[in-house]
């Protein structure tokens, strides 16, 4: 693989339809990844209505990649209200040097993602699991604690 560039092109347009579709409750997008390319660049590397099982089967130890997923969290008048989760995945069997000029990208791609309501940066699968999602979306919950997230 190709050292990676000081900056990142996030300026394509299948990326920007990708996330609009997240953000969109019309859709049925729920999560959006992303990932480098054999050269450093960033490419698109699933999107879809899967839920979180989906975008974790495309997760890879060998591989960074940064995404959102779109959660429901349904209260007891039966509200379903979106919160969006940005993770950023680094692989245990990524390069250390390379996980670390990824991590020069992060307000890249922090900016890109705009909008999101909890942040998890996770190197194994299991950092990325429904009770985790769900524990940390009910600590920044605030006074409207729903009682269930859809995934």
């Amino acid at each position: 693989m190709a050292a990676l560039k000081r900056s990142v092109d996030l300026s394509n347009e299948e990326f920007k339809q990708a996330w609009e579709d997240v953000r969109n409750d019309a859709t049925d997008t729920n999560w959006i990844l992303l990932a480098y390319g054999e050269h450093g660049e960033i490419q698109l590397r699933g999107k879809g209505p899967g839920g979180l099982k989906d975008m974790k089967r495309k997760l890879h130890d060998n591989q960074i990649y940064v995404g959102v997923i779109r959660v429901k969290a349904v209260d007891e008048h039966g509200s379903h209200r979106a919160k969006f989760v940005y993770i950023n995945y680094v692989g245990t069997n990524v390069p250390t040097l390379r996980a670390a000029r990824a991590s020069t990208h992060k307000s890249d791609f922090e900016r890109f993602f705009h909008g999101y309501h909890i942040q998890i940066y996770a190197n194994s699968l299991e950092e990325i699991s429904e009770e985790n999602i769900t524990a940390l979306l009910q600590s920044c919950a605030g006074a409207h604690r729903p009682q269930a997230y859809e995934f």
